[in-house]
Parts: structure tokens; C-alpha cells; sequence
């Protein structure tokens, strides 16, 4: 118990030592009590613990700061209103707690109260944000570190089209799928009206006629800035006049270069837009080399970047970067999905970083493209899985003569393809030469060797033509014809120019035909008809029996050729005003080109006249006019067989182009009968060997009866001797003297051909393999691969116990025994058995005897001679 002595002084406050925590009620002022009543006691306490000592704990969210300011108001001292409303306590002695009054000169300050302290008037803020004073150094150094985090670790992990991806120097380090390429904006439509357009890139699909860039100028002096892009389509569905042709000018693209003298691939559904040369007037730098694919239902072009070369037959190794080379000639094969350019050039025009100190380079290589998802056995990774989305390129370099002499570099000539010939069809290489020696020597292709290159064997071969030969030249343009029979195939080359004197060449307007087999060269009279000028580097395109000419360089002495469109009719021979476009669809026979160009072409009579037949076909010419092949695929091709299937119509193939084998081609009719003696022999010859068999199988069959009447006597024979022991089992030696007889009597022919050394010949059913294994009872040697003694008490083993009678050997009463000698020869399982298995009682086997009808013939008649 704690007890307070309580004292007061009204005189003088600063007498008062202890002021009571609990207000005093022995006044008589009633005001007085009151006003001490209203006031809230203090009760003051003594603590041993130091004053201005800190605790170490801080409340969160405090700064130091606050920390002393909190510290300070809890230490300051609360001020009375009046020196006489002060209370001081004191404990007394009694009391474990004393508490001191603080010494202090100034009386009117008294100190606070037991709630000051508790309950400070108001609670630290936590400081915001926007309230915060700067930070210190700890604040700046955790900054600093998520600022390195957002800056290096999240542009190097990331999450990407959902997967993770991490790139190390610019380098995709995690699963990279096919990469999209870029599909380019379109631009302003191409322009169709022109002064003169020429050294384009065109292609045919479905009717339709693609032109792209090349050179062309808006006025007739212009000489320079006649490179362009332009992108246009003459369409061959409908009819229309040569003043007014059916063109239709696409957006021109802002990705695929502006370049001529290249060539633009197709297939069925896209181009491909290959090499060509960049201008020189202004100088163009050439960009990186790639392919630009056109799709032609999206209207988008899309570039194939860093094209390399795949290892296959006759070619470069694997891995090699294209070049992209210009003047060279180009083809293309829907229906096999490949596509060719032959020869041209490199130099600075055409290759990114090329010396000013190195000359032009010219080119005998031949490029192959293998479109996407077609396969080629040609190519090492294509015998069995299409190619990829970007194509695969083979470049032939020495296929056949193409690395021997006489097969030279060449630019600016043709390529046609022809079918038939060899399991995918030939290639022919027409015209083009080099100049030399800063354009002052040139080089031409002959006209009258002409190379032939045989797709599915990758080899080239040259071949003599008869006739008048064309003048060499370059840049012309050539199309095919087929006959509707496929007798003939019959190729239409216009127009070219010579090489010198360089600026001052001279152009062509001749046409020449070169028929097929015949390989006979027949020049066209286009006098009587309104030819148009002469001209090189234009584009042809062969349409329903049609031959369309496109653009092309008339030379300086005509200031335009607008809209330099023209169309000659292979038929007739003749240029005409308008093109006629055939009744049928767009894509009739898509799966042949040369069929789909040929609808309604009819043989010309100056043809007729070299190669025989009619103007449906029928050509007698069959093999080179020059003399019959030495090598190649007409040596041993054979052309394809058509079949007319209505009246003016161009034929259809009735067997592919994979025949192989010697064969006269004519007209359908000759090749039908061919074919229906060729059934007929091979029937007689399958009757004449049925008829060998049955013979056979009846012979068999009168051997085989033949031997089962001798199996049934021999079992009758010795059953009837097994039948006599059971009676006598006493008569066992007289038994046995029987069976020996009967023994000796079955080899009565071997006993005849018998000899000192024991290896007589022995018979036996046919199917028997092995000489049953016995044991000699009479000191006969035991068999190969047997034990034993000679003694005779020897017993068969129970495998080897096949006697027909189903008893054994014994060794009776005067030595005699039942068993079967043994012969020191040894038989081969090959051979069949002896007479000796006539004793194992197997049934004949009709298999047997046709397998070996010799022994079991030899077995009936040995028995039979009994």
C-alpha cells in the first residue's frame, strides 16, 4: 500500500513542494472546489530510466526528423495558467517509487502532466510522395537500381508472339520460326501509254500477259532516265485491235528494283522476277540481290532474300550465293514447276560491290529454279519433299559439252521448250553471242548447231540443222507451235539485231521457222502483209494460234512505236490488225503450256512442204533432216502421242512423255495400229507359255499316278510279309531270309550297277531328303554322323526307327538279322532318296513331282523293272 501526504499553501505558490494528483475538497470557496474539481489530476512518477534517452525502435514510416520533433513535445513542459493552479505530489517514504522535483529558477513554468506525456497532442504524419524532402543516399542508390533492371533486363528477356526470345547481338537466340517477309506497298498505277517500251521482263499466265519494268521513254529524244518498274497486263481472253490493245497498268511497287534484261518466272499462280541489269543513265547502284515473288490473287509482291544455290546434278555445291546476272535468256515450264535462265552477263550494272577495274564477265551457266512445293530428282534435297517457300536454285555448269569447247559464253538469246523428247522434254538454245575487246569483237551463236539440253538428265548436246540458217543475232524473240497431232512442233523466231558497230546496230524484221523433229530451218515471206518495224528486245507471247509481239527497240530512226503492240498468225502466216481470242477458258489445258498457246494453229503449208503431212498434222519428217541423232534424246526419245478430240480443236495427250524405247512416230491412226500388233504378240506369247505349262502339269500328273500304283503294291508286299511273322514267331530266321529276298529284289537294279567301293546309285521317292540312320547289326559301319560298333547286337536308335514293318533289327539265332545295309556313300539331301525309301512307307506327293519330275520318273521305272 502506497500512502501520499497531501499539503498546500495559499499564501505562496512557490512554497508548494508536492501538489496532489487528486483535487482538494477541505476549501470553504465553493468557486474554489469547482474550479479544482474541472481540472484533470496529474499524478507525477518517479522513473530511474535517464532523461533524453532514445529508444531504439522507430514507428514505420517516420522519418529522423519527426522522430526528435515526436521526442521533443513529449519532453516539453506544460504551462499552468496561474502559479496557484500548480500541484506538485510527493510520495511518501513508504512509497518504492520517489520522485524529485526538478530545481528550476523559473517558478512560472511548471511541468507537464502525466497526459501530456501519454497522448502527445497530435500523431507524426507520414510523409507522401509529393511532401517527401529529397532523399538521402540510400533513396538514390535503390533508384539507380531499378533503373538498370528497366533499362538492361527487360529489352533482353521478353515475351514475344508467345514464346521467349532473347537476342544477343542482334541475334535471335530462341526458336526462330520462318521468317515473314516483307510484303511491299503499292504506289501510283503503271503507265500504258509510252513512247516506245523495250528490254522488259514478261510472262503468260491464264491468258494473260505480264510486263514488267525494262526501259521505255515518255518522248522520242529522250535518251536517258528510261529505266522504270512499271507493272502491266495486256489481256488474251478477249479480242481486240492493235491500236488499242486491252492493257491495263498495276500499281507499280516501291520494293522490287527498276530493271531490264532480266526475266520474270512463272508458274501457275505467281512470278518471279529474276536478274536484270540497273541503269546507267543516271548510274543506279545495284541493291542486294534477291528474288521478288508476285502473287497474283493477293496483288502483293514479296522479296526472297539471299538466295543460295542447292547441290545437285552437273552443278555448283551446295550453299553458294546467286548471282544476279542480266542478257540471258529465260524459260519457263508450268506444268514441270521449273524455270531456266541461260548465259547473260555480270558486271557493275548487275552485282553490288563490283570493280570499276574488272571488265564485263560472260556466262555459259544455266540456272535452275524449282518453284515452291514442286520436287526435282536434279536436285539432291528435292528427289522426295517439295521445295521451300523461296524456291530452290541448281546452277548447272557442266552438264554434257556445256565445259568443252565449242560451247561458248553467250547473251541475248532464246530459250524454248519442247515436249516430248526424253521423259520431261528438251530445252533449245537459240542465238546470242558476246562482244569483246571494249565492243569492238563479237561472237555469235550458230544458228546451224544448235544446243539441246535434256531436262530429266541434266546434259547438253548439239544438234545439225538443214536448211538456210537465219543470220546470227541477238535479243529476238521465239514462240512454239505444236501440230494437233504432236507430229511436229514447229518454233516461230522474230526480229534481233547484230552486235557492231556498238550505238549503230542494225535490227531484223524476218521471221524463221524451226521444225521439230526435222530441226530444218524454213524462213517466212511477210511481204505481202503490213509488217511492223523492225526491232529487238521485245517480248513474244504464243495465244490461240497467235503469235503477240510486245514493245521492243525500233532504233533511232523511228521517235515512237505507240502502243507497239502487234500479233502475227502462225497459221496463215500473216501480221494482222486485230487479235482474236478463241471460245474457251482461260486456263484450258493449264497443265501443258505449249498445248494451251497452240489452240487452233494449223500446220503452214510452206511447213507441209518440208516435213510431209497435212495441216492437222501427219508429218512424215520423223527424225533430223540432217541425219538420224548420235546421242541424246533423239536417239532414244520418242515424241508424245495425240489424240484429236473434235474437228479444229488442238489435240490432247493420250500417253505421257514418259515412253522411252525405239518407235516410227506418225499419225495417230499408224501409232494406234502399232500399238494393237504389239497387244496381239504379247498375247500369243502368254497363250503359247500357258499352253507349255499345261502340257507340263499333265505329264506331272500321269508320273504322279504312275507312283502311287507302286507306293500301293510296294505297302501290299510288305504288309503281307508282317502278316506271316505275327502267325510264326518261331519262323523268325525263315522270316527274315523272306524279307532279305524280298530286300535284295528291290535292289536288283542297284545290285546291277553295283561297284567294289559301295557308292551305287540309290533311288527313292521324290520329297525324300535323308538316308534313314540304323545301326548295322551284322558289323556294317555305322552311317555318317552315327555311333556305334560293329557288333551285333546294335538297335536303332528310336529316331531313327522309320522301318515300314514297325519292328527292329535283331540279332538272332545264326547271325541273321533284320535291318538294312549301309552304304559307305554318303547322299547328298539334294538328291532325293533311293529305292531304299520305298522301305519308309511314304505316300507320293503330286508338289514333289512337279518340283522334280526327273527322279520321281526315275524311281516309277526302276520299280516297275522289278
Amino acid at each position: 500500500m502506497t500512502f501520499t501526504k497531501i499539503s498546500h499553501s495559499c499564501s505562496d505558490p512557490r512554497t508548494q513542494q508536492n501538489a496532489t494528483g487528486r483535487p482538494r475538497f477541505n476549501s470553504q470557496v465553493t468557486s474554489d472546489r469547482l474550479r479544482e474539481g474541472s481540472r484533470l489530476p496529474t499524478f507525477p512518477m518517479v522513473s530511474n530510466i535517464r532523461r533524453g534517452r532514445q529508444s531504439i525502435f522507430k514507428e514505420v514510416g517516420l522519418t529522423e526528423e519527426e522522430e526528435q520533433e515526436r521526442q521533443d513535445m513529449a519532453s516539453d513542459k506544460y504551462e499552468e495558467g496561474t502559479a496557484s493552479e500548480k500541484m506538485e505530489s510527493a510520495s511518501e517514504t513508504t512509497s518504492p517509487v520517489e520522485r524529485k522535483a526538478p530545481e528550476s529558477e523559473n517558478t512560472s513554468k511548471a511541468k507537464p502532466g502525466w497526459l501530456s506525456r501519454l497522448a502527445p497532442t497530435r500523431r507524426p504524419r507520414i510523409k507522401t510522395a509529393s511532401s517527401a524532402p529529397p532523399p538521402t543516399t540510400a533513396g538514390l542508390h535503390r533508384l539507380s537500381m531499378i533503373a538498370l533492371l528497366i533499362a538492361i533486363v527487360l529489352p533482353t528477356i521478353s515475351y514475344n508472339n508467345g514464346r521467349k526470345k532473347v537476342e544477343i547481338s542482334g541475334a535471335d537466340a530462341g526458336v526462330i520460326p520462318p521468317a515473314s517477309n516483307p510484303t511491299i506497298e503499292t504506289r501510283d498505277n503503271s503507265p500504258t501509254d509510252v513512247c516506245t517500251r523495250w528490254a522488259g521482263q514478261s510472262a503468260l499466265i491464264n491468258g494473260t500477259v505480264y510486263f514488267y519494268g525494262g526501259r521505255s521513254k515518255t518522248q522520242g529524244d529522250q535518251l536517258s532516265n528510261t529505266w522504270n518498274n512499271d507493272f502491266i497486263t495486256l489481256d488474251l481472253t478477249k479480242s481486240w485491235d492493235i491500236s488499242s490493245p486491252a492493257l491495263t497498268g498495276l500499281p507499280r511497287p516501291s520494293g522490287p528494283p527498276a530493271v531490264s534484261l532480266g526475266y520474270l518466272w512463272n508458274d501457275l499462280d505467281r512470278l518471279y522476277l529474276y536478274g536484270g541489269e540497273f541503269s546507267d543513265s543516271p548510274v543506279a547502284q545495284p541493291a542486294p540481290v534477291s528474288t521478288w515473288m508476285y502473287d497474283v490473287a493477293s496483288s502483293t509482291w514479296t522479296e526472297l532474300q539471299n538466295p543460295k544455290t542447292s547441290a545437285g546434278n552437273f552443278s555448283d555445291p551446295e550453299g553458294v550465293p546467286i548471282q544476279r546476272a542480266a542478257e540471258g535468256a529465260g524459260i519457263s515450264v508450268p506444268e514441270l514447276g521449273v524455270s531456266w535462265y541461260f548465259g547473260g552477263h555480270l558486271d557493275w550494272a548487275t552485282t553490288p560491290g563490283w570493280s570499276n577495274q574488272i571488265g564485263r564477265v560472260y556466262l555459259k551457266s544455266l540456272l535452275e529454279f524449282t518453284h515452291p512445293g514442286y520436287v526435282n530428282s536434279g536436285v539432291d534435297s528435292l528427289r522426295s519433299t517439295g521445295a521451300p517457300s523461296g524456291g530452290a536454285y541448281r546452277n548447272i555448269t557442266w552438264g554434257g559439252i556445256q565445259n568443252q569447247e565449242g560451247f561458248t559464253e553467250r547473251a541475248d538469246g532464246v530459250l524454248v521448250y519442247v515436249p516430248g523428247w526424253g521423259p520431261n522434254g528438251i530445252l533449245l538454245g537459240l542465238g546470242g553471242g558476246v562482244v569483246g575487246e571494249h565492243e569492238t569483237t563479237d561472237a555469235f551463236s550458230s544458228m546451224s548447231t544448235i544446243d539441246v539440253y535434256d531436262i530429266k538428265t541434266s546434259t547438253w548436246y548439239h544438234q545439225q540443222t538443214s536448211g538456210e540458217a537465219p543470220q546470227v543475232r541477238v535479243n529476238p524473240c521465239a514462240v512454239i507451235f505444236s501440230a494437233p497431232d504432236a507430229s511436229s512442233f514447229n518454233i516461230y523466231m522474230y526480229g534481233g539485231q547484230n552486235l557492231l558497230p556498238y550505238g549503230n546496230q542494225t535490227q531484223y524484221t524476218d521471221i524463221w521457222i524451226l521444225t521439230v523433229p526435222s530441226f530444218t530451218w524454213i524462213k517466212v515471206d511477210t511481204s505481202t502483209s503490213n509488217e511492223p518495224p523492225a526491232r529487238a528486245g521485245h517480248q513474244c507471247a504464243a495465244r490461240d494460234g497467235q503469235m503477240i509481239v510486245i514493245g521492243g527497240y525500233v532504233g533511232t530512226q523511228i521517235a515512237c512505236d505507240r502502243p507497239g503492240i502487234y500479233n502475227f498468225d502462225a497459221s496463215k502466216l500473216e501480221w494482222k490488225n486485230s487479235f482474236d481470242a478463241a471460245n474457251h477458258p482461260a486456263d484450258a489445258h493449264s497443265d501443258n503450256s505449249i498445248l494451251a498457246g497452240s489452240y487452233g494453229y494449223q500446220v503452214p503449208a510452206v511447213v507441209q512442204s518440208v516435213i510431209g503431212g497435212s495441216s492437222d498434222g501427219g508429218a512424215t519428217a520423223t527424225q533430223p533432216a540432217s541425219g538420224p541423232a548420235t546421242d541424246g534424246p533423239f536417239k532414244t526419245g520418242t515424241p508424245p502421242v495425240f489424240t484429236i478430240t473434235q474437228a479444229g480443236s488442238t489435240a490432247t495427250i493420250t500417253n505421257g512423255p514418259m515412253a522411252s524405247g525405239p518407235s516410227t512416230p506418225g499419225n495417230a491412226p499408224a501409232q494406234a495400229a502399232a500399238s494393237a500388233s504389239g497387244s496381239l504378240i504379247a498375247a500369243g506369247v502368254i497363250a503359247g507359255l500357258a499352253g507349255l505349262a499345261a502340257l507340263y502339269l499333265g505329264f506331272c500328273a500321269w508320273l504322279y499316278r504312275r507312283q502311287v500304283r507302286a507306293y500301293k503294291r510296294h505297302m501290299a508286299v510288305a504288309n503281307r510279309y508282317s502278316g506271316a511273322m505275327e502267325e510264326d514267331s518261331g519262323g523268325l530266321g525263315a522270316a527274315a531270309a523272306a524279307a532279305a529276298g524280298m530286300r535284295e529284289k528291290l535292289r536288283k537294279q542297284q545290285h546291277r550297277r553295283g561297284s567294289s567301293s559301295g557308292g551305287s546309285e540309290h533311288f527313292g521317292w521324290v520329297g525324300h531328303l535323308s538316308e534313314p540312320k540304323w545301326a548295322g547289326a551284322g558289323g556294317d559301319e555305322p552311317s555318317p554322323g552315327t555311333s556305334g560298333t560293329g557288333s551285333g547286337s546294335g538297335r536303332p536308335r528310336p529316331s531313327e526307327d522309320r522301318s515300314p514293318w514297325g519292328y527292329e533289327s535283331y540279332a538272332g539265332a545264326g547271325g541273321i538279322g533284320v535291318g538294312r545295309s549301309k552304304s559307305s556313300a554318303t547322299r547328298s539331301t539334294a538328291s532325293g532318296g533311293s529305292a531304299e525309301a520305298l522301305l519308309d512307307g511314304r505316300q507320293p506327293n503330286f508338289i514333289s513331282v512337279v518340283l522334280g519330275p526327273r527322279r520321281a520318273l526315275r524311281v516309277v521305272n526302276g520299280m516297275e523293272d522289278q
